[in-house]
């Protein structure tokens, strides 16, 4: 296998005859990868560009291959026609150019095959050496090189620059996904799994004061009584619990930013209430990891829910800024009758939830009654992508 290195036996230089196919070539590229924001995952850019190809230089088909250094084969990722005529050369220069990895641009093209080009780029994997190959079918390589090298090579670099970009998003997308579906697993063991494991608790409580034939039933009525209660009240807390973390996952996974979910969430609580609530939040979109963003969004979906439900309020204000250098700082207010003045046990739950929310952002949690009547409900926290994270963690 004989392989002809265009790049280094003859330098290719813009020529008046194909400056205006490379401009063509590049508004082809960008193109299609505009078409891979609308289709990520989609190997349709591909064969769009591929087809593309075609109003450029005069080809039969063209193909496109992808080589991993570790991998026996090349894989093709997209085709204009079935390239199985050409599999062998196509798998045979693949496998040559390990052995050429000084040279800088590879090519193959020879007599054997009068109709074939195959172009070679290399790129940096995160597990060594990976090549992106695009193959062209012609009535004459020879003379296709010597006219249209330039395109040609700007076509297969961009080529390789657009797989690697979107083969990197993809992996980016992914990781997301995972580290959401982690979050969600973690928010249904802190939330839904104690509340089931408490009622299964009870459940055995009830059993037991009821004995095998029920026999039971009449000597322990008032315990049989409060367990009964005690079910009732956490089968509440846990459709409760439920109806956030899905409102919530809707809102953060689903929607269109952090703003907009923490927006969202105050117009849903407006409609439930009388209560008028202000936003003013400084934040932008990609200061928060997701972990983060839904532990905030938590936060104030309770603070909101407990004011809904127990404050009386007329006005509530939800704040998030930045506060002493990295570190940021929620604060909820509202007018209403304040906490001390209303202990119930439902309210009491939502502020221990508040402040475990508040230890799993390493933050400091704070709820006081104001002077002038109402609740002021604070967390101060150094997020994740702050550059003193790590050094700082926990001074806050």
């Amino acid at each position: 296998m004989q392989i002809t290195d265009i790049a280094q036996s003859a330098p290719i230089l813009p020529e008046e005859a194909n400056t205006g196919d490379c401009c063509i070539a590049y508004r082809l590229l960008n193109s299609t990868l505009f078409e891979f924001f609308s289709t990520p995952d989609s190997i349709y850019p591909y064969t769009l560009m591929l087809n593309g190809i075609g109003n450029i230089i005069v080809v039969q088909a063209s193909a496109i291959y992808h080589l991993h250094s570790s991998a026996e084969r090349a894989l093709e990722v997209a085709a204009t026609a079935d390239m199985s005529e050409h599999a062998t050369v196509i798998q045979e220069f693949a496998a040559s150019l390990e052995a050429n990895t000084a040279r800088q641009a590879l090519w193959y093209s020879d007599g054997n095959h009068p109709g074939l080009i195959i172009k070679a780029n290399r790129m940096q994997g995160d597990k060594g050496d990976e090549y992106v190959l695009l193959v062209l079918i012609c009535e004459d390589a020879s003379t296709l090189i010597t006219a249209q090298a330039n395109v040609i090579e700007v076509i297969a670099q961009g080529f390789a620059d657009i797989f690697r970009a979107t083969r990197q998003a993809q992996i980016s997308r992914r990781h997301v996904v995972q580290k959401e579906r982690a979050i969600i697993a973690r928010e249904l063991h802190d939330s839904l799994a104690q509340s089931l494991t408490y009622l299964k608790i009870q459940a055995s409580r009830i059993q037991s004061l009821c004995g095998e034939d029920g026999d039971n039933l009449t000597v322990n009525g008032s315990e049989f009584i409060e367990v009964v209660d005690g079910l009732r009240d956490n089968l509440n807390i846990a459709y409760r619990q439920l109806r956030e973390l899905m409102t919530a996952f809707r809102l953060t996974v689903g929607g269109e930013s952090f703003h907009q979910a923490i927006e969202d969430s105050l117009k849903e609580f407006e409609k439930r209430s009388s209560i008028v609530f202000d936003l003013d939040n400084r934040l932008s979109d990609d200061e928060l990891t997701i972990d983060e963003e839904m532990q905030v969004l938590h936060i104030v979906r309770e603070a909101m829910s407990n004011i809904v439900r127990h404050s009386h309020a007329k006005r509530s204000r939800v704040c998030l800024h930045h506060h002493d250098g990295n570190n940021i700082r929620i604060t909820i207010n509202d007018d209403g009758v304040g906490i001390e003045k209303s202990q119930r046990r439902a309210q009491h739950l939502g502020l221990i939830i508040m402040q475990e929310r508040s230890q799993n952002l390493d933050g400091q949690f704070s709820v006081k009654e104001l002077d002038g009547g109402g609740t002021k409900i604070q967390v101060t926290f150094m997020p994740q992508k702050s550059p003193s994270h790590f050094n700082n963690a926990g001074n806050l």
